[in-house]
């Protein structure tokens, strides 16, 4: 019985020797799947068109601008509080306030150009009359003068109604704007013509307006 104790322990004294393997372990290989994908890329696209929507690129508002509506009816309540909301807001520009208080501000008049029309010339007057109104001319502009007439700066609202291209005022009514600004230069001080005409310019845009 004792010999049979010895071998046990004998037995349970050896160390185990333990199978260690120094292999790298297998990589387990992904298996594509697209569903996850798909879903992936409609989570994208939406967003991107989202994005698109709330903030177009400048080249894509050119290109396809969103449809506005029409001027509405000059006579309406709303287009009357539209208007004068448009002179309030013009009156509030920081660069005429700037102006309004710069330091040879005293060397400066300020008009209103078509104010005092008669309504009998004003409805067959181009700026004065055809183009005014809501979504066109809405008020009228305001032209700040030396009163030695060798500077003017013109400031105007230009409506949506006066567009080419949908989003873009039509040139020929800024050559037109132009035109009439140097045009008063030319009539106002004394001793100059009453009458002028323009004579042949050319003209080139930097920008859409």
């Amino acid at each position: 019985m004792s010999a049979n104790l010895l071998h046990r322990l004998a037995r349970n004294a050896i160390p185990r020797a333990r199978v260690l393997s120094t292999s790298a372990p297998t990589a387990t290989k992904r298996h594509w799947r697209p569903a996850t994908a798909y879903t992936a890329i409609g989570v994208a696209a939406v967003v991107a068109g989202t994005l698109g929507a709330i903030y177009p690129p400048i080249p894509l508002t050119i290109l396809f601008p969103r449809a506005a509506p029409g001027p509405p009816n000059p006579d309406s309540p709303e287009s009357k509080e539209y208007c004068r909301d448009l002179e309030k807001e013009m009156l509030d520009l920081p660069v005429l306030k700037e102006l309004r208080e710069s330091a040879d501000h005293q060397d400066w008049y300020e008009t209103r150009p078509y104010q005092g029309m008669p309504d009998e010339r004003r409805v067959n007057s181009l700026t004065a009359g055809t183009l005014r109104g809501p979504g066109k001319l809405a008020v009228t502009p305001l032209i700040r003068v030396r009163h030695d007439e060798s500077e003017s700066m013109v400031f105007l609202h230009l409506g949506r109604g006066l567009c080419g291209h949908d989003g873009i005022i039509h040139g020929g009514l800024l050559a037109t704007l132009l035109d009439e600004s140097l045009g008063r230069t030319v009539r106002d001080p004394p001793k100059r013509p009453r009458h002028s005409y323009s004579s042949p310019w050319t003209k080139g845009y930097q920008q859409p307006a």
